[in-house]
């Protein structure tokens, strides 16, 4: 963050000293019990599978940890991040915590379990007095974590970043949409979670229906959705995401990443009036790109066989976006817009721009415009 260009060695120690990029740390150990109760009191924030990545746990290995909970086996601590007093955000550990919660609701019956067995089948209510009591008394240790003397926001959301990138790098780490869920929670990311889990959007993208595999309520996800790779690693909500930042060709400079990272931030905190706009013109244009382009939206012919193709969305999205006051001629004339635009995707330059591999600004706005020129010929 902090140039090193004329800085003196005296200077980098008092930087040091005053406590620059630096967070505290402070480890507390917590019954059981009061994981529940802090979550429950929401002084423990953000533990839903939406929240930082989907890698769901399967029934087999929660069991495991609640069994290696009951023989005493150390567990790796969690992470909190004091984002208000005494109100945190659960960084990394989520997984831990929701099966803790699972099990002591009595919806995680326990299974494949080796050393005890006997537990199989039983959920926390049905377990011996003996056995709850024991898990009762039983502690998971929590790293709290808060910056020093950082005052500036753009500072505080630097080392908030860093933090989370270098708690993931032992295991998998966050992807960028994955990183952008975790530090632009709000009703922006609610939005973009929501809008993934239409059902006319899995549809489209073969992402089993959230409403049919996904219990909002107490965050269980089902085998199906949690295997599938655009929901999985959250490229679902990416994907929604990226018709929102495209829109304002004003916004499309620097680096893909860049472009997505400052969309986030700039409009994380949207009020419900705006954010019942983008909710309506996404829905809108999603219609019209449906009726348009049938089993073939967002799809292009490789090597004989259709596959799906990001970039076509954002070019198709953000050209209805502009057009979407004339729904009825687009609609009306779709079998002409499909025969044009693969008679386009048959020059090989013009393949290149709206399928290929370039994720430049200048890349995205020229797909854009081939679209949206193609799309105006027919409204």
């Amino acid at each position: 963050m902090t140039s090193t260009k004329l800085i003196t060695p005296a200077e980098i120690e008092k930087m040091y000293d005053q406590g620059e990029n630096r967070v505290t740390q402070e480890r507390n150990d917590f019954l059981l019990p009061q994981v529940i109760g802090l979550v429950k009191d929401e002084r423990w924030i953000n533990l839903r599978p939406e929240y930082q990545r989907r890698l769901v746990w399967d029934d087999g290995k929660k069991s495991r940890f609640i069994e290696s909970l009951l023989m005493n086996i150390p567990v790796p601590p969690v992470f909190l991040y004091e984002i208000d007093l005494n109100r945190y955000e659960v960084m990394d550990g989520q997984q831990r915590l929701n099966t803790i919660i699972e099990f002591y609701e009595n919806n995680l019956t326990l299974k494949g379990l080796e050393t005890w067995s006997v537990l199989n089948g039983r959920t926390y209510g049905k377990c011996p007095p003996r056995i709850q009591r024991g898990l009762d008394r039983r502690r998971i240790s929590a790293n709290v974590l808060l910056a020093e003397n950082i005052s500036d926001p753009v500072q505080a959301d630097f080392i908030r970043r860093t933090v989370f990138e270098r708690l993931n790098t032992g295991g998998q780490p966050l992807n960028h949409q994955e990183l952008r869920n975790s530090l632009y929670s709000g009703p922006l990311n609610n939005l973009l979670i929501e809008l993934a889990g239409g059902r006319l959007f899995d549809r489209i993208w073969g992402i089993p229906p959230y409403e049919d595999h996904y219990r909002k309520e107490d965050g269980y996800i089902d085998a199906a959705l949690a295997a599938n790779k655009r929901f999985k690693r959250m490229k679902d909500c990416e994907i929604v995401l990226r018709f929102f930042a495209f829109r304002d060709p004003t916004r499309i400079k620097g680096s893909v990443r860049n472009i997505l990272d400052s969309y986030m931030k700039l409009t994380k905190d949207l009020v419900p009036a705006e954010i019942q706009e983008l909710r309506d013109r996404f829905s809108k244009c999603l219609r019209i790109a449906s009726s348009v382009f049938k089993t073939k939206t967002f799809r292009v012919p490789v090597n004989g066989k259709w596959r799906y193709s990001e970039p076509l969305f954002d070019a198709v999205m953000v050209a209805i976006d502009r057009l979407a006051d004339h729904e009825r001629r687009l609609i009306a004339n779709r079998k002409e817009i499909r025969k044009a635009l693969l008679k386009q995707l048959e020059k090989e330059d013009v393949y290149e721009i709206i399928v290929g591999r370039p994720n430049t600004a200048k890349a995205v706005k020229h797909r854009i415009a081939i679209v949206h020129d193609l799309l105006k010929k027919f409204s």
